[in-house]
């Protein structure tokens, strides 16, 4: 199997990231891999698409942090290739690290598109990541699965919300990520809200949602395949992300701690209603954030969480997705007319 990964940069991959655990793993059952960094695209008057790709040079690479120094290497092999003779494109790029504002161009989808239209399973599926890539997307599942949200850039609609949601709230930004310019408003809170909305409205539109109390609890990622939530051997891809002191984040870049975690029924049955929409879009490796019985976010450019898991459970989640991945690329096979790729991404 050929398969090209599709993220922001080559040359910044750590051996944490979940693009370079499935990578590797791709890479120790003898795959072909690359990397494409999203600005190294071309495409001329004919058909083709064409991309400088990086290799790690040739060798006996043990582990992720000696596969991420091969790949950052000055002297990695680079070339360029047809992305047309991959069997896999798998996009893994955030569009939002290092956009502008009104920046509505995304290489990887524009090209990913076009890929697809050529017969190549491009994963996950350009058309899908256009409709699910805003925060809006979660305004497409039933309203019992949601804390209750306006999106806005009016100050005015913002303070309506907070004061008919006489509650606790989060304000944060639609195109935000990591993190990034999110903020608590206590119930009744006027000092400051001012400050909190201008420093938001100024990446964007805004997202004033109401906070969920069983977030100082921590939230739970899980990872989910083809709409259904991942398991090898008796453990599911989730776990729970705890909030450093006197921060409402729970991500782990900014002090949060991981830990293992069950997975209820309750939390089973959120997945199940995910999963048609999912489907349909294409979606076929996406992170759920929980908290209690709602949804927080769908991450489904380059959901992580992998070498976490990994760590948690002494599993490999990167070796199942790819041995999904397989099986996918050998159904596409066995026809002797080509099927349209979606299809494949409900098998």
């Amino acid at each position: 199997m050929r398969i090209c990964f599709v993220v922001n940069s080559a040359r910044t991959q750590k051996a944490t990231y979940t693009t370079l655990h499935l990578a590797f793993s791709a890479y120790r059952r003898g795959h072909d891999v690359a990397f494409a960094s999203v600005d190294a695209f071309s495409q001329g008057e004919g058909s083709d698409i064409v991309a400088e790709v990086v290799r790690p040079k040739a060798g006996r690479l043990r582990d992720t942090a000696a596969y991420a120094k091969a790949l950052r290497a000055a002297d990695a092999p680079r070339e360029d290739a047809r992305l047309v003779d991959f069997d896999v494109i798998f996009l893994r790029n955030n569009p939002n690290a290092g956009a502008q504002e009104g920046d509505r161009f995304n290489p990887a989808l524009d090209f990913g598109r076009r890929l697809k239209q050529l017969g190549v399973l491009v994963v996950n599926d350009p058309d899908g990541l256009s409709r699910a890539g805003s925060k809006m997307y979660l305004a497409g599942f039933p309203v019992e699965l949601r804390p209750k949200t306006v999106i806005t850039r009016s100050v005015e609609r913002v303070r309506a919300f907070l004061r008919e949601l006489d509650g606790p709230a989060i304000i944060k930004p639609l195109a935000g990520f990591g993190g990034q310019n999110v903020f608590y408003v206590a119930r009744g809170q006027s000092a400051n809200v001012q400050q909190m909305i201008s420093t938001v409205r100024r990446a964007g539109y805004v997202i004033v949602q109401e906070y969920l109390p069983a977030a100082a609890k921590g939230d739970k990622r899980v990872l989910l395949l083809g709409g259904v939530p991942l398991r090898v051997g008796a453990a599911v891809a989730a776990y729970k992300r705890m909030r450093p002191k006197d921060d409402i984040r729970n991500n782990i870049h900014v002090g949060g701690s991981r830990r293992p975690t069950d997975f209820s029924e309750a939390e089973s049955r959120i997945c199940d209603l995910l999963r048609p929409r999912l489907v349909a879009d294409g979606l076929y490796f996406v992170g759920v954030d929980l908290v209690g019985d709602k949804i927080l976010e769908i991450n489904v450019f380059a959901p992580g969480g992998i070498a976490n898991i990994n760590a948690l459970y002494e599993v490999d989640l990167g070796t199942a997705i790819i041995r999904d991945l397989e099986r996918k690329v050998e159904l596409r096979s066995v026809y002797p007319e080509p099927i349209p790729p979606h299809v494949f991404m409900r098998a």
